[in-house]
């Protein structure tokens, strides 16, 4: 009895005594208009580990670089971080946040689109928690579709498609088919051209499918299939709802700005899968958590992103938000999704199609799909930029404007 007796004295103690671990956990402008799902989020968490408690900051997206920088230098870094892709690798170069791969089960790891997974892999070692995603799809008008001659239950699956049919609008509407958002790095990688060589010091973009791809925006200005001004995005949305335009590529969120400012285009614009280029790829902007490595419990803190970023987390965030999960567990899987498009939303179409297409996605900032040295990446972007647009325009053949700017980034990866 007395052996009993100590036995529960014992218990009782190490119950009492219990340290409770506090997580400080940044998200980036997230606040207030997410308030609700992370609240619910991190009270279940908490339901789940009693010994954990989190406490949640938002900060500014601007200053989160300089903020996360000054916090790790002083030795008081949060535990979990939001962070873009860019971010998360030089944060990762510079020796400021944790591998995670041993932080977590093979199994979690095994719950994200692998492509997504792999962005933050430096050096062979995952730094980062695949979180919410942004995919460009294609909206569409149906009622200019028909007056074309087009089928609008047959939309462009390939960029020559896309030419295609814009051809035929032009002709038939006296219109623009569409307007791009061309950034000449990200045409080059879609369609599956190496930026630079293996080891990353020759450039290694200037071949047939570059000069195809070239040739390919050069039909399209020239035959007058889209806008001159090359306005890309913000043009293009605003020439979409005015009816300027026939197709739009972007982002999801541009469908909610085209509901709530031309209500009258939104009703006849229907969605579409994002057109793919050779790689049979789709760019994707994705976010992601770290864990700084002043974190003092960086299992737990794994624990919580490995939370965060779960599937059913992921899915409910994006009844919040539009964004698509990272992981190969998507909107498809959610019977609310289902219904919604079921129902005739529109936005949930769209979100549902972007979420199908992920498994497609690749975030095109990461190293291992760029290859270029971090330190010269701006230059090579500029240079790349500069060619390709004068190149569209007239100012130079495709093969001129590639020959150039292979020799300039040759000049600068030498440096």
């Amino acid at each position: 009895m007395k052996k009993v007796f100590l036995v529960l004295l014992v218990l009782i103690a190490a119950i009492g005594f219990a340290k409770t671990i506090t997580l400080e956990f940044w998200t980036l402008s997230l606040s207030p208009t997410f308030d609700e799902y992370l609240k619910a989020m991190i009270a279940d968490f908490e339901k789940n580990n009693p010994g954990i408690k989190i406490n949640w900051l938002d900060i500014p997206y601007a200053s989160a670089v300089q903020k996360l920088t000054a916090a790790i230098a002083a030795g008081q870094g949060p535990d979990v971080v939001n962070l873009n892709t860019t971010w998360a690798v030089d944060f990762a170069i510079q020796g400021a946040i944790l591998p995670i791969d041993n932080l977590i089960p093979p199994v979690t790891i095994k719950q994200y689109w692998e492509k997504l997974w792999n962005a933050t892999v430096v050096n062979g070692k995952a730094y980062a928690f695949p979180w919410y995603a942004s995919i460009p799809i294609l909206m569409y008008n149906k009622d200019l579709f028909k007056k074309a001659g087009l089928d609008p239950n047959k939309p462009p699956k390939t960029w020559d498609e896309v030419l295609e049919y814009s051809r035929i609008i032009r002709a038939k509407l006296d219109i623009y088919g569409f307007e791009p958002n061309i950034i000449a790095i990200d045409e080059l990688l879609l369609e599956g051209v190496p930026i630079v060589t293996p080891d990353g010091k020759k450039a290694a973009f200037n071949t047939p499918e570059a000069v195809a791809r070239l040739e390919w925006f050069q039909k399209a200005y020239r035959e007058n299939l889209m806008p001159r001004s090359l306005g890309g995005y913000g043009e293009g949305r605003e020439f979409y709802q005015q009816g300027k335009i026939v197709m739009y590529p972007a982002g999801l969120t541009m469908l909610k700005h085209i509901e709530v400012n031309s209500p009258n285009i939104f009703k006849v614009t229907d969605v579409a899968p994002h057109p793919v280029g050779k790689a049979g790829i789709i760019k994707v902007s994705l976010m992601n958590l770290v864990i700084p490595v002043t974190c003092k419990y960086p299992k737990e803190a794994a624990k919580f992103a490995a939370h965060v970023t779960s599937p059913k987390w992921q899915i409910e965030f994006s009844k919040y938000a539009t964004v698509s999960p990272s992981t190969v567990q998507g909107l498809e899987t959610s019977e609310y999704f289902r219904q919604r498009v079921k129902a005739g939303d529109l936005n949930a179409k769209a979100m549902y199609m972007a979420s199908l297409s992920m498994k497609n996605a690749v975030d095109l900032n990461a190293p291992s799909v760029i290859g270029v040295p971090a330190s010269k990446l701006p230059d090579v972007r500029k240079v790349l930029q500069d060619y390709w647009m004068k190149a569209i325009k007239g100012e130079l053949t495709a093969k001129e404007a590639l020959s150039l700017a292979e020799k300039e980034v040759n000049a600068i990866l030498a440096k």
